[in-house]
């Protein structure tokens, strides 16, 4: 193999690496044409938005309770290998497990919890909480 070809296949093998998504950040969706992965509307509130990062594939959510009963489907809540929501009170995404949430925020499919540093609840309170409400449904 020439000096050429050999630079050319590195380039080509570097491009392919750049585009692998390894799940470990969150990535931005397209904000209002971006489909919901369980509800299907378009996620366009970001205040309320969140995502999962499953086997290198990306999804998104309009609400965390559309995230969380995803979840629930596939292999009980643990199947994805990372998780977040959008603050609401800023610009950024928490990792949805750690964040804290508050209750009675009026969300895209009105579960009603909003990832903030005044909530009082926790990732196991809304997963309770919102297979119970998803349960009533």
């Amino acid at each position: 193999m020439n000096r050429r070809s050999f630079l050319g296949a590195l380039a080509v093998v570097s491009a392919g690496l750049a585009c692998v998504d390894k799940g470990d950040d969150p990535k931005e969706p397209v904000w209002g044409k971006e489909p919901c992965t369980h509800c299907a509307m378009l996620v366009g509130d970001r205040a309320h938005a969140a995502q999962a990062s499953l086997d290198g594939d990306r999804f998104y959510f309009d609400d965390v309770g559309c995230l969380v009963l995803w979840l629930e489907a596939k292999k009980g809540g643990g199947a994805a290998s990372h998780v977040w929501v959008r603050d609401s009170e800023a610009s950024r995404w928490l990792d949805a497990r750690r964040a804290r949430y508050a209750s009675g925020a009026r969300t895209p499919m009105d579960f009603g919890f909003e990832a903030t540093s005044r909530g009082a609840a926790g990732w196991e309170d809304v997963r309770t909480a919102v297979i119970a409400k998803g349960r009533s449904r």
